[in-house]
């Protein structure tokens, strides 16, 4: 089966940022299928034009263990207006691109995912141009997210344009792709056949885990950490991040010279964290900056716990999946998330995974952890086989590949009733 998947913000293993799609396709093709994924060439998350350096084509193709990639090339952006820029330019191009492209092989499924509701109108003229079925992936909630953050009202014009939006991707897709657990019920509320949606959450790649890849980078990083007890967290360091509380939880911690913070990624409030932890004189705590999303298995390797925090927000009454998490699932690494245990969902069954709001209850959690050797070793025994049989690729992509074959099989069953 020829796969399409439009997702203006993915990213390949050597480059900063999630590779859901990517490691999605590597086992798709492994099950005999042929995915190209559809992508921007400026990286959103390191904000670097990752691919056309030199050059000023429009488009690139690159297969990565057999996964096509075409990249397209869009203006580098720091600011809202830029940002918009990139989206026109991506979502025009792609289009462009893919139209030609379908004249020679179409697809038989076109994945259109969102962060941004153009990439899935993309897919949705693609489809219909080619024939063959449609799946709208909303990997962020529009306009829900503005609305549960309070950037806008759910009155305000562009919120309501937005919702319709949604809600006529909803009805044109042959299925809705979600995230989070509790999605599902968000889909539903918006009068959308409940048989129509998948919950595909993020996942991990454990090949990834068994033979890792070194990193000079980690190593660097580590060589000053050699005789501490190191909890991490990777990714983005932005206002969504809400990574000030745990700021504060290591502040009450600072009594223990063995703990130690160490915080690797980028992003808009990275030097409000620093200027934070340097006002406090903290000395228990190391930024770095990010490294490449191959590179993380071996950083977590060296690490010894994990820890996130998640914003009290309306927005997570519907669940969350961040990568992040499951990487820390399959180093093994226990985590410690400061957040409302009632906005935590399925997360809060497996063992290995302590959720509070209250520091005093965090700061608990680590001690357990760093005084219980033992019990370090087995909850992360447990937390690698919980992530192997509930979030690994091969497992999700075997889901995936399930519902599309119903579709097939159905497709089948009424052309013969025809």
């Amino acid at each position: 089966m020829n796969i399409w998947i439009f997702n203006h913000y993915a990213a390949a293993p050597a480059h900063v940022g999630g590779t859901r799609h990517y490691d999605l396709a590597r086992h798709l093709l492994e099950k005999g299928h042929d995915v190209t994924i559809f992508a921007s060439s400026f990286n959103h998350f390191s904000k670097k034009e990752m691919i056309f350096k030199d050059n000023n084509s429009n488009f690139q193709l690159d297969t990565i263990n057999g996964v096509n990639f075409i990249w397209v090339n869009t203006p580098s952006y720091r600011g809202l207006l830029g940002r918009a820029r990139n989206i026109l330019s991506y979502t025009i191009k792609s289009f462009q691109r893919a139209k030609r492209d379908c004249g020679m092989k179409k697809p038989d499924l076109i994945i259109g995912s969102s962060v941004h509701p153009l990439a899935a109108v993309i897919g949705y003229l693609l489809a219909k141009k080619a024939k063959c079925r449609f799946y709208f992936e909303e990997r962020d909630l529009w306009p829900q997210t503005f609305v549960d953050f309070g950037k806008v009202s759910a009155k305000n014009p562009l919120a309501v344009g937005l919702y319709k939006f949604e809600k006529f991707l909803y009805q044109k897709a042959d299925r809705v792709i979600v995230l989070f657990d509790k999605a599902q019920n968000y889909v539903r509320s918006k009068e959308t056949d409940h048989n129509k949606v998948i919950y595909l959450p993020n996942g991990v790649d454990l090949s990834n885990y068994k033979k890792l890849k070194r990193s000079d980078s980690a190593d660097r990083i580590f060589k000053s950490l050699e005789d501490k007890f190191v909890i991490v967290y990777t990714g983005s360091h932005g206002i969504a991040n809400h990574l000030e509380p745990v700021i504060e939880l290591f502040f009450r911690l600072q009594d223990n010279p063995r703990l130690h913070l160490l915080m690797v990624g980028d992003g808009a409030r990275k030097k409000e964290l620093i200027a934070l932890a340097n006002e406090k004189r903290m000395k228990n705590i190391t930024f770095a900056d990010s490294i490449p999303k191959s590179e993380i298995p071996y950083l977590l390797n060296k690490a010894d716990m994990s820890i996130i925090s998640i914003m009290d927000s309306p927005l997570y009454k519907w669940g969350f999946s961040m990568n992040k998490i499951y990487d820390y699932m399959a180093a093994g690494l226990p985590l410690v998330m400061i957040a409302n245990p009632s906005n935590a969902g399925s997360l809060l069954e497996v063992p290995g995974i302590k959720a509070s709001n209250v520091l005093e209850e965090n700061e608990r959690a680590i001690s357990l952890y760093f005084n219980n050797p033992d019990t370090l070793k087995h909850d992360s025994r447990l937390l690698k086989d919980y992530v192997r049989k509930h979030y690994s690729w091969e497992v999700l992509s075997d889901k995936l590949e399930n519902y599309i074959y119903q579709d097939v099989d159905k497709e089948e069953a009424d052309e013969k009733i025809i």
